[in-house]
């Protein structure tokens, strides 16, 4: 389908809503190879002009997909989709089957916290990054 590029660590991140977006072109303006994956053609538009990397506008909830990214290369991956589910089935794929090294895994309600954990995902919950921002820069 495509070429990765040459040295550079292959990123895949899954969801192409405002953060993936942002991710994604962050991470190719730095000169990874980065494939995003979103069933919503439309999302890719949030993409930054200067997006060098590749786009499938496919369910990542099929396995297949993820072949077609190039699982089986990725450095990292990353799940931010707006489904907590399809992050944690994402994120378990990437880990358990394809032993990617680097997985990380969006968490939009709290109460699903734990169970992430037990299954060893990397999770990165906004409202927990908000919090620490808060203690940093208030003093009360």
């Amino acid at each position: 389908m495509f070429g990765l590029k040459k040295d550079s660590p292959h990123i895949i991140v899954v969801g192409c809503g405002s953060l993936g977006a942002y991710i994604a072109g962050k991470l190719s303006e730095e000169e990874n190879s980065v494939t995003v994956i979103d069933k919503n053609k439309n999302t890719f538009e949030k993409l930054p002009a200067y997006f060098g990397g590749f786009v499938l506008d496919r369910d990542a909830n099929d396995a297949s997909v993820l072949l077609e990214a190039r699982i089986e290369n990725a450095d990292a991956i990353i799940a931010v989709t707006g489904d907590d589910v399809l992050n944690m089935f994402v994120s378990k794929v990437a880990k358990d089957i394809y032993h990617v090294k680097n997985v990380f895994a969006s968490l939009y309600d709290h109460n699903r916290k734990d169970a992430y954990q037990e299954l060893g995902i990397k999770t990165i919950w906004t409202s927990d990054l908000w919090l620490d921002v808060f203690k940093e820069e208030v003093t009360l």
